[in-house]
Order: structure tokens, then sequence, then C-alpha cells
């Protein structure tokens, strides 16, 4: 009978705790997005209902990097509260192992971790979707096609196209002018230009009055007032934010040939974000669950608590950052966070064995 009622019991400590500290942090970020936005849409007189569905779709948002750290908060603190109240301990002398504990927490775990998963890759992508309209309409201004400094590779990977500003041209979706644009080819040297015409329908780049960089270093104007270059890819003025693509629209996104390196890099890293992030929330689930039984008391758990979720978005930020200056495997600015939790948790485990 004992051993039945410990889950429920454990549960009935540590669930409220991080349902409160969801919505509390939850209420805190919407609040804090209200009163950036107030100011903006009184000027621009937005409609109310537009402001409500703004603040709604950023929900999703705040969620994916909420719902694993708040483990760490609740599962500790709950712990604590019964290792303060000796309850840990009558549970240990009925024979009942802190390991056999562990379990149960890390179930929890799994039904968050299934959570994030649809928080992710269901409500999140469809949310940023309505929110980038929205954005526009609330400060009645359109989103700018302009591209700024763009790299491309070759289909063999031997050619190196890089434009300074790639704005398409007028209504036609399948041209655009290219700005400060620099073509490094592994046999004829380096070509640069002012100005150049991307043609996606011809598969080419257009350079006007190049000047080109021999092998040796020398710097001599091209004898073609225009250089062309075979450039297979496709135009994509208006290609979604990898944020805002379904897990299968994103998966197809970096299998598309012709994306520039960062378009391949942000593609590749929020396609490893959409796996790493809901695991997250079980590797959480262990690191709080494990400090929580090592901890004497609540109060110890409660300032153990501010250091882990201090260090995990720490982390997270921190690999958003790293992927941002493209300075790391992709792999390694994803899975940051949950690597680190779950190498410093299995460490700990020793004390629990």
């Amino acid at each position: 009978m004992l051993a039945r009622r410990i889950p429920l019991y454990l549960l009935r400590e540590a669930v409220p705790l991080y349902l409160i500290g969801i919505v509390t942090l939850l209420l805190l970020l919407l609040i804090d997005y209200f009163a950036f936005l107030l100011g903006y849409v009184i000027a621009n007189r937005s409609p109310a209902t537009l402001i409500l569905q703004s603040v709604l779709d950023r929900v999703p948002f705040f969620l994916s990097y909420m719902l694993a750290p708040a483990l760490a908060f609740a599962l500790p603190v709950g712990l604590g509260r019964l290792a303060k109240d000796s309850e840990l301990k009558a549970m240990y002398a009925a024979g009942i192992r802190p390991l056999s504990l562990m379990w149960v927490l890390l179930a929890f775990g799994v039904i968050v971790m299934a959570a994030a998963f649809v928080n992710t890759n269901v409500w999140q992508p469809a949310a940023e979707a309505r929110f980038k309209s929205s954005w526009y309409k609330l400060f009645n201004s359109e989103p700018s096609k302009t591209q700024d400094v763009k790299s491309f590779r070759s289909v063999d990977g031997k050619t190196i196209f890089h434009a300074g500003t790639i704005a398409p041209r007028g209504d036609d979706p399948k041209n655009a002018d290219l700005y400060g644009v620099v073509i490094i080819t592994p046999d004829l040297g380096t070509f640069t230009a002012t100005r150049g015409l991307w043609d996606s329908r011809a598969q080419q780049w257009e350079l006007f009055s190049p000047f080109r960089t021999d092998e040796n270093g020398q710097l001599e104007a091209a004898p073609e007032i225009r250089r062309v270059f075979k450039f297979e890819a496709a135009l994509e003025p208006d290609a979604k934010l990898p944020e805002s693509l379904s897990l299968p629209e994103l998966q197809a996104r970096v299998n598309t040939p012709g994306l520039s390196v960062q378009d391949l890099y942000d593609a590749q890293y929020k396609l490893q974000r959409r796996f790493a992030d809901p695991l997250a929330a079980l590797v959480m689930a262990f690191a709080g669950a494990l400090f929580g039984l090592l901890t004497p008391n609540r109060a110890f758990a409660f300032a153990g608590t501010i250091a882990i979720v201090a260090v995990y978005w720490g982390l997270w930020f921190t690999g958003q950052n790293l992927a941002a200056a493209q300075v790391v495997p992709v792999w390694f600015a994803a899975w940051l966070p949950p690597m680190f939790f779950a190498l410093a948790s299995l460490y700990g485990l020793r004390r629990l064995m």
C-alpha cells in the first residue's frame, strides 16, 4: 500500500509548485511584453483585438524556455519540504530507496518533455507565423525584403558567392539587385563588383564592371564590362523564418539546395533545437530530482534552484549567441544546456548509489 501511495504523494508535492512557477513566470513575461508594446500601439491606434492576439502569440515562445527550468525549481523545493519535515528519512527507513523515488519524478519529466515537444513543434510555429503578421499590422508597416550580408557556396562547394545586400527588383520574385559582390573561384581568382544582378530564372549571378584579383594577389580590371557566373539556387525574398516552420517544413528547408551559409546554419541549428529543448525537460527533471533528494532542507533547495535555473538560462542564451556567431558546430550550440546538466547529473548520481 505504501509503495502505491508514494508516487502520488511526491507528484502532489511537485506538480502544484511546477504549475505555480510556470504561471508566475509566464504572467511576468507577458506583462513585460505588454508594457513594451503599449506606448507604440497607442501611438499607432492599433485595435485591442490585434494587441491581444500579439500577446497570446508570445505564449508558446515564452513556454519554450520555461518548461524545462521550471522542473529544476519545483522538484528540489518540493523534495526540500519533505526533507525539512523528515518525511524523506521516514521513507528511507521504510525501505524505499532514493533511486526508486527518482523514477517517479523522471516519469513526470517525460510528461513535460512530451508537452514541450508539442509546444515547440506544433503550437509555436503556428503562433510565430501569426505573430509576424500581427507585428507589422500593429505598427502599420511592411516587412523589408532586403537581405544583408549573404554568403553561398556552389553545388560543388568550390566557389563562394557573397553579397553585402540583396534587394528584390520590384514585383519580380525571380530577380534581385546585388550590392557589394564578391565571388571567389578556385581557378580564376576573386572577382569583386559594386553592383550585380541575381537572375534565378537563368540561374546566374551577373557582375557589372568587375575587378579581378589573380592568384598572385594582383588587382586588375576584368576585361569584360559584365561577367556571368553560374549559380544554381532559387531566390527566396519571402522565405519564412525557421521559427514559423513546422517540423517537416524545417527538415525540408535544411535539405534545400542553394541556401546561403548563414541560412543553412540557422536552419540546422533551429532543427536541432526542436529536439534539444524538449529533451532538456527530461534532463532538468533528472537534475532537479537528484538535487532535491540530496538537499538537507527547503531553504537550501530554494537557493540551489536559483543557481540551477540561472546556469540553465545562461547556457541557453550562450548557445544562441554561439549559433548567431557560427563559431561552434551546430550540435554543440543547440545541445549545450541539456549536455551540461546531463553530465553534471550523472556525476552527482554517485551520491545516491
